[in-house]
C-alpha cells in the first residue's frame, strides 16, 4: 500500500473505533441513569447486552488465541519428533 492508502487506512480505523468507543460509552454508562420513555432508548439495545456482547466477545477472542497457541505448540512438538526419529 502507498503511503496515502496506509494513513486513509489509519484514520478510517481510528474513527470507526471513537465512534464505537463513544457509543458503547453512552450505552453502558449512561443510558441505565436516562428515563425508559425518554426518546434516546430507541437508538441502543437492552442495557443487559452491553454486557453480553463484549463477553461473548471475549471469548470468542480467547477461543481464537488459544486455539492458534495450541496448533503451533502441537505442529512444534510433531516437527521435534520427526527430528528426533530421523536423527
Amino acid at each position: 500500500m502507498a503511503n496515502g492508502q496506509d494513513r486513509r487506512l489509519g484514520a478510517t480505523i481510528l474513527a470507526v473505533s471513537t465512534i464505537v468507543f463513544l457509543y458503547y460509552t453512552v450505552w453502558a454508562m449512561i443510558m441505565p441513569f436516562v428515563d425508559e420513555g425518554h426518546l434516546l432508548h430507541e437508538y441502543f439495545p437492552p442495557p443487559e447486552y452491553a454486557i453480553r456482547i463484549p463477553v461473548v466477545l471475549l471469548l470468542f477472542g480467547l477461543t481464537v488465541v488459544f486455539t492458534f497457541i495450541s496448533m503451533v505448540m502441537i505442529k512444534s512438538n510433531q516437527r521435534r519428533l520427526l527430528l528426533k526419529k530421523s536423527g
